[in-house]
């Protein structure tokens, strides 16, 4: 590879970042903020570690025009960060449910009981249903960052170290 080859894998590697980073930290950020008008301590607390995610790869893209290696330990570290805060959030969520009385987690869900009732829908049924799509949606999130963060820290890694192993310059912001 030489240095021409080397500017669409930057711009591509680039490109990349820069969605997945200003996704992460403007939708993580919105559930912060969320979470800060909901008065969830715990909220807000996930919600700005996962924050922090992006403005990591950020800086991280940042340095992939001057010092590709610095640009792949951040950028790296970053879907680490990402994956850890998820995985060890997810895990608390399905270690916090209590199968006895699962629908604790809505407060007062009288009416909704009530409605439920009146369709001849048993709690017991219900309640069923409900552990099964709360461990569903915990374990797909889980799953799926697994996969597209695990995914981009394999994909920076051997990208840019594709880079550095070809012996290319570093390519400027304006290429």
């Amino acid at each position: 590879m030489n240095t021409i080859d080397a500017a669409p894998l930057v711009q591509r590697i680039a490109r990349i970042s820069t969605v997945n980073a200003w996704s992460v930290t403007i939708l993580a950020g919105s559930f912060t903020v969320l979470s800060l008008l909901g008065m969830s301590i715990a909220g807000v607390i996930v919600g700005a570690a996962v924050t922090a995610a992006g403005p990591i790869e950020l800086f991280g893209l940042k340095q992939l025009h001057t010092d590709p290696s610095r640009a792949r330990r951040w950028m790296m570290a970053s879907q680490l960060w990402l994956m850890l805060c998820v995985l060890t959030y997810c895990t608390w969520r399905l270690l916090s449910l209590d199968p006895d009385n699962p629908f604790e987690v809505f407060g007062d869900a009288s009416q909704v009981f009530e409605l439920v009732e009146m369709f001849g829908i048993p709690k017991a049924y219900l309640a069923s249903l409900f552990i099964q799509a709360f461990y569903i949606t915990y374990g797909l999130v889980a799953g799926l960052t697994l996969l597209v963060q695990g995914g981009l820290t394999v994909y920076y890694g051997t990208r840019i170290d594709r880079l550095m192993r070809d012996g290319t310059a570093p390519v400027s912001p304006s290429a």
